[in-house]
Parts: structure tokens; sequence; C-alpha cells
């Protein structure tokens, strides 16, 4: 299976930036009986350059284990478990990352001219950062610098979603608008 950077190293340098720079996507994963759920997110994009080296800690909730966070040392979709009001502390993106870490995001452009329409899917493994995992203060500073309604929320202490994409399907160009 090729690595996550590699596959991204496909897109092209434009295409990257592309799907780097929509504001929104949907990310969906399975329980552990299998069950689709989908959830829109924020997300950024944090490449290999963009993160400090760190020691991977180790702690009891296994979150560390001495190895690098992602196994791939590739480039990763973070996106936040935010302040924003929830139902319950115990959500169901969370449990199914944790039972069934494979997961699908899609970046799409919907225009009412179906000649402009576009989408990116990317399908790889997530796991749940931790605030003390290494990567999770690089992921925070990506998810901030991309988006100022961060700034008023505490991400240093909240869990983030960090996803190695191994695979991307698209049709149609994300072009800037």
């Amino acid at each position: 299976m090729p690595t996550t950077a590699a596959v991204w190293e496909r897109l092209s340098r434009r295409r990257r930036r592309r799907a780097s720079s929509p504001t929104t996507a949907d990310r969906a994963t399975v329980d552990a009986q299998g069950r689709p759920h989908a959830v829109p997110i924020c997300f950024a994009v944090l490449e290999p350059a963009a993160r400090a080296v760190r020691p991977e800690p180790t702690n009891a909730s296994g979150t560390g284990n001495g190895t690098p966070d992602d196994g791939t040392g590739g480039i990763r979709l973070v996106s936040a478990i935010d302040e924003k009001p929830k139902s319950t502390a115990d959500l169901q993106r969370v449990r199914n990352v944790r039972a069934n870490p494979r997961v699908t995001v899609l970046v799409d452009r919907y225009r009412e001219d179906w000649s402009r329409l576009a989408w990116l899917q990317g399908r790889g493994w997530a796991r749940i950062l931790e605030s003390d995992a290494s990567s999770h203060a690089d992921a925070v500073s990506a998810l901030e610098a991309k988006y100022d309604q961060y700034g008023r929320h505490e991400l240093g202490d909240r869990p983030i979603v960090s996803i190695a994409i191994r695979r991307t399907v698209s049709w149609g160009t994300l072009a800037d608008e």
C-alpha cells in the first residue's frame, strides 16, 4: 500500500492547494456493526514539513506508544472535536474511529451550472490524538491558522481526528473562485 505522502504527491501541486482551500468537507466513519455515519467537518492539511519534531509520549490511555503519531510520516488531514454544542460528550464519530479507523473524507463543490461540479474523496485511516500526542500541537496550529473562529476555542485540550489519506479519487476541478 503506498504511503500517504506518495498518494498526495501524485496530486499536482495545484490540486493539493485546491483540495486544502475549501473550508468544509464531510467525513464518513462506520461503527463496530458496519453502520455508516457522516458529519460535516472543518479541516486542515498538515504536511510533514509543518510538523514539529517531538518524541511521542507514553501514557496509560494508550495515545502514546513511542512511535510516530500516524505510522506514515506523511500528509495528514486533521479536524478538531471542538467546543461547538454537541448533544453528548460520547460522540459517535470518536467511538467509530476507535472501533474502525477506516474513514472517507469528501471535499466537494456544488454549482447550479453542472459543468462546474467537482469533488475529491480521500480514503484512509484515522486516529484520535489526545492533547498529549506529539503532533497534537501541530494539528491545533494548522486548524487555528485556517479558521479564525478556532482562536476563541480551547483546542489545546480537545481531541483531534487525524487521518492518513491512503487513496484519492476525484472528478472535476476544485478551482479557486
